[in-house]
């Protein structure tokens, strides 16, 4: 049986793939209803402390994912764009090989995941939907597959957000075996928390600042189920030094 966060993944999925002349091609529609829906549904969670500027209107997430795909660095490795239609609200795109993080086992990718978000950050960019499932493990390295959410920001909160949805999904995806797995996921979210410092010391030591407040403790013991949100929480401040 999926977990609930498989299907609600599955739900709403705006893509499909297409084989033309013996490429595959992904095409991604933003009129789709689910997709409209899924960020109905995340902002729900968001409103009640204002973290992250989402997007909602089909028009404004392409241009987002667009733009994200188009200009950000090369950090994150990002699939090729073919044809980008503002008129049908449709982005055709190349079709990644490789596993999605949803079934990657290797503290060394998780590691390598958290030096790129990190510098990522460092650069200026925060992706706003940052769940594991948005990426994909491939021998050419790291991709990013969904970037909707992506914007220019240098707020740190923004930062937060991203680790905290990040750490969430990668128990949510796995909450079926979360006893049997539990020691294998602390070791994938410790990994990952020290590639994210090694990106960037500064980043890091303004995101564990972030982390302590209140209202983001409290984000955090709602979204990363127990007892992965006190692990997350204690090993960033195992991992950054100074104080805070």
């Amino acid at each position: 049986m999926e977990s609930i966060l498989n299907y609600l993944d599955d739900f709403s999925r705006q893509t499909q793939v297409y084989e033309f002349n013996g490429e595959k091609l992904v095409v991604k529609n933003y009129r789709k209803e689910t997709g409209i829906l899924k960020w109905l549904l995340i902002n729900a969670t968001n409103l009640t402390i204002n973290i992250y500027p989402f997007a909602f209107q089909p028009i404004k997430r392409l241009e987002r994912e667009a733009f994200f795909f188009r200009e950000a660095p090369e950090v994150l490795k990002k699939p090729k764009v073919y044809v980008t239609d503002f008129m049908r609200l449709k982005l055709i795109r190349e079709y990644v090989e490789g596993d999605f993080f949803t079934s990657v086992d290797s503290e060394t990718a998780y590691r390598e995941l958290g030096y790129h978000l990190s510098v990522l950050h460092r650069k200026g960019w925060a992706l706003g939907d940052s769940k594991i499932s948005n990426f994909v493990l491939s021998v050419k390295g790291i991709y990013i597959v969904d970037a909707e959410q992506a914007t220019p920001s240098t707020d740190i909160r923004h930062y937060a957000w991203d680790l905290v949805v990040l750490a969430s999904t990668m128990v949510l995806f796995n909450i079926e075996s979360i006893v049997q797995r539990k020691n294998d996921l602390e070791r994938f979210m410790e990994a990952f928390i020290e590639g994210y410092v090694e990106g960037s010391e500064t980043v890091s030591q303004e995101v564990a600042r972030v982390l302590e407040k209140p209202s983001f403790r409290a984000l955090t013991y709602l979204l990363v189920p127990h007892p992965f949100s006190k692990f997350f929480l204690n090993t960033w401040k195992k991992h950054v030094a100074k104080e805070f």
